[in-house]
């Protein structure tokens, strides 16, 4: 008999919550503490040389890129050549990031880039770090390079 009681109580305090009862006084102020927003410290790049593995990309999205250092010491850059691949239709933009030996970061973008498309950066006489990136319709961006390229002058001295 005093299981059935306290179970009849506990379901009556159940029903007085559920119907709201336990709100404010009609009349009074409804105060509601609202969370403060978040800030998020700005992401601050990591300028390291050494290469991250790079993205697998779905057969239906694969797209490869081509990418080469000049041997010229006066002029070292980096040329990004987009190749295309099944993924051709599908992408909407490649961006080619070098960072240097030297600790500078350039970027360029090629919007709806076609196979042929050229991104040219300028690199060092030593070893820098590029990296290319290929952002598909669907909004999904892969790393599909990653690599250092060192300078290979075409007469290296022994």
């Amino acid at each position: 008999m005093m299981i059935l009681r306290i179970s009849l109580l506990i379901l009556a305090c159940v029903l007085v919550l559920a119907a709201g009862c336990l709100g404010n006084a009609p009349g009074s102020p409804i105060t509601t503490a609202s969370p403060a927003p978040t800030t998020m410290p700005p992401r601050t790049p990591t300028l390291s040389l050494v290469p991250e593995p790079t993205d697998i990309m779905p057969p239906t999205y694969s797209v490869t890129v081509q990418v080469v250092k000049n041997t010229i010491a006066t002029d070292p850059t980096i040329t990004v050549t987009y190749e295309g691949g099944q993924g051709l239709a599908f992408t909407q933009s490649m961006t080619a990031e070098v960072i240097r030996s030297d600790g500078t970061v350039d970027q360029q973008t090629v919007q709806s880039p076609q196979m042929g498309s050229e991104i040219v950066l300028t690199g060092t006489t030593r070893t820098d770090r590029v990296i290319v990136y290929v952002t598909m319709v669907n909004g999904v961006t892969y790393r599909v390079f990653d690599k250092d390229m060192p300078f290979q002058p075409i007469n290296p001295q022994y």
